[in-house]
């Protein structure tokens, strides 16, 4: 599986420039909400940092399945 990656950007003049530099070719897609509730991205820098951040540990293997969450939840339900 490809890993994912979420890059922030803005829109200048109908083009989609992102906040830091990918691959030439890159094949990107872009998520656009038009109810700010339901797809709310305008996360803060922190929260920006903590996804990167999360995407990294997933990226080292820093995870564990379903079914282990669903363990770890259960002890302490």
């Amino acid at each position: 599986m490809t890993p994912m990656r979420v890059v922030k950007g803005r829109v200048v003049g109908n083009t989609v420039v992102l906040d830091e530099p990918l691959p030439e070719g890159t094949e990107v897609g872009v998520v656009v909400g038009d109810d700010a509730e339901a797809t709310n991205w305008n996360l803060s820098d922190r929260e920006w940092l903590l996804l990167r951040e999360a995407q990294a540990s997933l990226r080292r293997g820093e995870s564990v399945t379903d079914e282990e969450l669903d363990a770890e939840l259960a002890a302490i339900a």
